[in-house]
């Protein structure tokens, strides 16, 4: 499932646009709808441009709701509202329990993430609102209030849900040393995933920095690498950290750590 462009307006309303790189409050050059990667003061970019970063990125917060679908079978209004929560606050592991809570649950608690360091925001109370309004929103006459059958799965059974790897073969193995196989070079990260920020060349390991290029800090095709951790958001998105941080091992139908 993709957010519907209702649920990608919704994001826009709140997060706001610039067209012209800014430092973010931790200092980190940001651009268009909060996009991060690749970033550089100085840059400048189209609204067309800026509409097609902010779709990127949202891809793994979709993941990050559509990974618990086989337990709520979301509706496109539901899961619009909890892709805009998600970018907003990074999952929604802790709003659904690990996928413990109840629909009704769910809708009742996402009132409550409207602080920033302990304090409320009216940006966050006005959001949160915004986003229990769509999410309560009945699809085709079908109400989302309906309460589940209460789950009696086990804690264990619970986390082996909510892990995406557990979907999937990981087509890696820790501690395993693989290959960067690119046409030039990789960007390292320091999440997993297309939205968190480039790691700089002087924050990698002294060993990254002999294979990286020092303009940008990614790693030359031909570097090899020790995987410390698998990340499968899906079968063609797949990330593994390295010691320098996080890069991108599966991308669609390419292959960049072979």
């Amino acid at each position: 499932m993709r957010i519907s462009n209702k649920g990608i307006e919704l994001i826009k309303q709140f997060e706001g646009c610039k067209l012209k790189a800014y430092k973010d409050p931790a200092g980190v050059p940001t651009i268009g709808y909060g996009h991060t990667a690749g970033v550089k003061m100085g840059d400048t970019i189209t609204q067309e441009r800026a509409d097609e970063l902010l779709r990127d990125d949202l891809v793994i917060y979709e993941g990050k709701v559509a990974k618990y679908d086989d337990k709520y079978h979301w509706n496109q209004n539901q899961f619009d509202a909890l892709v805009s929560f998600a970018y907003n606050i990074g999952s929604i592991d802790q709003l659904t329990s690990n996928g413990r809570r109840s629909i009704k649950t769910i809708s009742d608690k996402i009132l409550e993430y409207n602080k920033a360091g302990g304090k409320k925001l009216e940006g966050l109370v006005r959001r949160r609102k915004a986003e229990k309004a769509l999410f309560d929103e009945a699809v085709e006459g079908v109400s989302t209030q309906k309460e589940e059958t209460p789950n009696t799965s086990s804690f264990k059974e619970e986390k082996a849900k909510e892990t995406p790897q557990s979907e999937f073969k990981i087509p890696y193995t820790v501690g395993k040393v693989y290959t960067i196989s690119v046409r030039s070079a990789l960007n390292v990260r320091k999440g997993a995933g297309k939205g968190y920020a480039v790691v700089g060349y002087k924050n990698l390991t002294p060993d990254g920095r002999k294979h990286a290029i020092p303009s940008s800090g990614a790693l030359r095709n031909g570097t090899r690498v020790t995987v410390q951790e698998v990340k499968v958001i899906s079968s063609t998105d797949v990330w593994v950290r390295i010691p320098s941080g996080w890069i991108c091992a599966i991308d669609g139908n390419k292959k960049f750590v072979v």
